[in-house]
């Protein structure tokens, strides 16, 4: 049997926040989508583009993800 880790809310979480979205403790996963499309509204070209870049790449990862997580990953993937 294989066992994987799951990326769940606080992974979700703690990726916006090394992605420099400012965050507050206890957000929804949902939540979280939330204030990175409003932190996103006032970033650049190129900040825009990079965190674009960075959302691809955590798509790819899906199968492993909290259905939560995938739905608010989705929300950010459909805004970009």
């Amino acid at each position: 049997m294989m066992i994987t880790d799951l990326i769940d809310q606080d992974d979700f979480y703690e990726y916006l926040k090394g992605a420099g979205v400012p965050l507050e403790q206890g957000l929804s996963p949902w939540e979280c989508s939330q204030a990175a499309l409003q932190w996103l509204s006032v970033q650049g070209d190129q900040e825009r583009a990079q965190f674009a870049d960075s959302v691809a790449l955590l798509q790819k990862q899906i199968p492993v993800m909290l259905p939560e997580v995938q739905e608010a990953l989705a929300v950010l993937a459909d805004a970009l």
